[in-house]
């Protein structure tokens, strides 16, 4: 072996080579290689035949993850000589890449084998070593984190030119904006939907809604206990600033939140969802901006109740690290609900006649949709009609909230009739990670009615 007494002599071999000539010549009898290649080959087969016959076995179809693998070629199209070749070329590349990304998906959450190793696995990891998972991070105190609201505080400016390219060039294939890429940028398609609103009288309320590591930083980590204000996103304040420069109405719950946390926690601790009273006070407040700002004409009192309420539940944060049923780390927690009820006592509803429409995701559903877990008739849009003392329109979905209830308007444009304020509620993790493309509203019908 040469050392540095007794270096290699001059002239002879490199280390790099002396190294792949030692690779090249391995010593192994063709025996063990053929025993090696089977034994590889047969783990890998092993996985989807266990999988399909352990379904079976259990009664089910015999559907796998991996039958997404296998129905992937007769998705793709043979591509057609011409000068469209290169777009349907382009196009067969997202199916593969979309059909692989479903299927590693699948993989993850619906294979019997990461559903057994998975809980026992995560216990180690939560309970013993105090971490999360890919999907959520463990907090002080019990509190746990949905992932992608760190990395809106934490990460790059959203509207960072190079941020804005990167994601461009990093999610053309899975993108849902035109030509499959994905429209990073919000200020685009939020000016482009207030002057559609604004061409049929409509005022548009937009409802950025902060996130939990950004109100609650000290559950977090060790160095945000005096941390005054709610943190957001470097790129937040400049999109505010531009939205207002547009004529946008943006109404900011950031300050209202940071001030009511000193009573006591504003989002629920094992959930990436505020609070009732949180919830509350943001409606409340909005209600007010909303009357000072477009002044809208006096309602007859609809006469809601109020109903008390006493809910538990396990949150999504806690759901989404797949525990043990039979161990849990997180047990249910408790809010308070305040229902709000028709006169007659049965649970308020939307009203499409309504002159307020409400579009929102999921932190206008949690305490409306029942699948939630979190009760009935006492979500953002039960109490925004409350505060208002009138009806209230609304369209919500939990998920893709930079785009998702825009579609479903484009579609149901004569939603809009009658309408004088649209409030447009969205988490601010869209910002930074939701696909912004622009959905114009078809033109207003002649005659129809202004603010």
């Amino acid at each position: 072996m040469p050392t540095p007494e007794q270096p290699l002599p001059a002239g002879g071999p490199s280390r790099e080579k002396l190294a792949l000539q030692e690779v090249e010549h391995t010593m192994a009898s063709p025996v063990t290689v053929r025993l090696l290649l089977v034994f590889f080959l047969a783990a890998i087969a092993a996985v989807p035949v266990g999988e399909w016959a352990g379904r079976r076995a259990r009664g089910d179809d015999g559907t796998t993850p991996w039958s997404r693998l296998f129905e992937l070629p007769g998705e793709i199209r043979s591509p057609a000589e011409g000068p469209g070749s290169w777009r349907l070329v382009t196009s067969m590349n997202r199916i593969v890449i979309a059909g692989l990304s479903e299927f590693e998906q699948a993989l993850d959450e619906d294979s019997l084998l990461s559903r057994m190793l998975r809980p026992p696995a995560q216990i180690v990891i939560t309970g013993w070593l105090g971490a999360g998972n890919e999907r959520v991070y463990r907090g002080r105190d019990g509190w746990l984190f949905y992932r992608p609201d760190v990395e809106y505080v934490t990460g790059s400016g959203f509207l960072d030119p190079a941020q804005l390219e990167r994601r461009v060039a990093q999610e053309p294939a899975l993108g849902q904006g035109e030509g499959g890429n994905v429209e990073p940028d919000p200020r685009k398609a939020i000016a482009q939907f207030r002057r559609d609103l604004d061409a049929r009288g409509t005022a548009l309320v937009v409802v950025p809604t902060p996130l939990k590591p950004g109100v609650h930083p000290e559950k977090l980590g060790h160095g945000y206990a005096d941390t005054a204000g709610v943190l957001q996103n470097p790129s937040y304040r400049a999109l505010v600033e531009d939205l207002r420069r547009d004529g946008v109405l943006v109404f900011d719950p950031s300050e209202a939140l940071a001030s009511a946390r000193l009573a006591g926690p504003q989002y629920l601790a094992t959930d990436s969802h505020w609070r009732p009273e949180a919830m509350e006070t943001v409606a409340e407040l909005l209600g007010r901006f909303i009357g000072a700002e477009l002044r809208l004409p006096v309602a007859a009192d609809p006469g809601y109740l109020i109903e008390r309420r006493d809910m538990r539940n396990t949150g999504d944060a806690a759901q989404m690290l797949d525990l043990p049923d039979d161990r849990p780390l997180f047990p249910p927690e408790a809010a308070w609900l305040r229902r709000i009820l028709q006169p007659d006592g049965s649970p308020w509803r939307p009203s499409r006649d309504a002159d307020v429409l409400l579009l929102g995701d999921s932190f206008s559903n949690i305490y409306s949709l029942e699948s939630m877990g979190w009760g009935t008739s006492a979500g953002f849009a039960e109490h925004l009609s409350y505060a208002l003392l009138r009806p209230v329109d609304r369209l919500v979905q939990n998920d893709e909230g930079a785009f998702a209830t825009r579609v479903m308007l484009q579609r149901d444009s004569g939603r809009l009739d009658g309408k004088r304020v649209v409030v447009y509620q969205f988490a601010a993790r869209e910002l930074a990670f939701g696909d912004w493309k622009v959905i114009p509203l078809p033109a207003p019908q002649a005659g129809g009615s202004r603010r």
